[in-house]
């Protein structure tokens, strides 16, 4: 069936064609394993390097001893660092609005022993530095805490609350999940992120290939090896990528230089809210009263069932989505929503928006014309 509007670039967005152009020469033409002799000689390693420099430029400059490690995606960066962070008997904090590769990887670890503490949150998605500052304490091992939440938007107070884990607990490791954030908003460690030691993105949602992301590791930071092997600096062992590094380097040399077309995004993304809270006034904008990425917006249509919203605007070709795309199925309500003190009848009325520098107003006119019929209470 052929997508006629995308609105669901939280869960993945349209790779750009100078990514897929990228992917396709060392899938087609200099397909070499960067491991092998020829391959070093001939330049299929090239992307790997170029690949690590665009990351960093993306992250807002790094120092030398800054490393970018590939993974499959931020789902495996997010379990590494909770599995290779770790000293046995760990302490960990981390959230209850987390990516739930964040949430089970914490259940697991604590099933290994570690003891974990989840913080809640508020009506808008956001921690409290005092429950935060309750949590840590001097032993603390990990403090993983995201960046932008990925069906609400809601942005963390990152640059305080890890100022304020570097204070109570010096060398515990402050880990962010940015999957949702890089390329969307600006991502500063050398200055406003200072004190994050660890981040997981992932090249999907910003318009690079599936199937590669990566963990920043700040230099002097040590974690155990994921998989042995050579590749990676040791840290996770087999053979590169290539292809896929090669459509990372592009996508974020792209996102950097883009990064100020995401106020348009915004625009569009507050007209789509207006218009929608006009057809129906009881709609919820959550974490409305909060910073939010630019690009997504999660409302709340009393009495509607989201699921059959978005099975009728599929079938006209319409993308959008209820929440992550992790949990697509599922049929408990979000978790984000209730642990933000949403109803579970209101999260199951919820509908995401997620919008890109791709979007256009047509997209935007196209949906809500078709969303009209389809937000009468049942």
């Amino acid at each position: 069936m052929e997508i006629n509007v995308y609105l669901d670039n939280n869960a993945t967005t349209r790779p750009h064609p100078e990514v897929i152009e990228a992917v396709r020469y060392y899938q087609e033409t200099l397909f070499l394993n960067a491991s092998s002799t020829a391959g070093e000689l001939l330049g299929a390693a090239r992307p790997l390097r170029q690949a690590r420099v665009a990351m960093l430029d993306l992250l807002g400059g790094a120092e030398d001893t800054d490393q970018i490690v590939f993974t499959s995606g931020a789902s495996e960066a997010n379990s590494w660092v909770m599995f290779g962070a770790l000293a046995p008997g760990s302490h960990v904090v981390t959230s209850a609005s987390e990516h739930s590769s964040i949430l089970r990887a914490a259940r697991s670890a604590q099933a290994r022993g570690h003891h974990i503490d989840v913080l809640p949150v508020n009506e808008q998605g956001l921690i409290h530095g005092e429950s935060l500052a309750a949590a840590v304490r001097s032993e603390t091992r990990l403090v993983s805490i995201h960046l932008a939440n990925n069906e609400t938007g809601a942005v963390q107070p990152l640059a305080s609350l890890a100022k304020l884990v570097r204070e109570l607990a010096p060398s515990a490791l402050l880990h962010t999940d940015a999957t949702q954030a890089v390329g969307r908003i600006p991502v500063d460690l050398s200055n406003v992120l200072e004190h994050v030691d660890l981040l997981s993105f992932s090249a999907h949602k910003f318009h690079g290939p599936k199937g590669i992301g990566g963990l920043f590791i700040r230099g002097g930071v040590s974690i155990n090896a994921l998989i042995s092997g050579e590749q990676e600096n040791g840290l996770r062992g087999g053979t590169s990528n290539v292809p896929g590094a090669a459509g990372l380097a592009a996508a974020a040399r792209l996102a950097t230089a883009g990064l100020d077309q995401m106020a348009k995004v915004g625009r569009l993304r507050d007209q789509l809210e207006a218009r929608l809270v006009a057809l129906r006034p009881d709609a919820t904008v959550h974490s409305r009263k909060t910073p939010r990425l630019p690009n997504t917006s999660s409302m709340s249509f009393p009495g509607i069932a989201a699921d059959d919203v978005i099975e009728q605007l599929a079938l006209r070709g319409i993308c959008i989505a209820t929440g992550s795309a992790c949990s697509a199925g599922a049929t408990a309500p979000s978790h984000v929503l209730t642990a933000m003190g949403v109803s579970p009848d209101d999260a199951r009325a919820t509908l995401r928006f997620s919008l890109s520098i791709k979007t256009t107003q047509e997209e935007v006119d196209r949906t809500i014309v078709a969303l009209e019929p389809l937000l009468t209470p049942v």
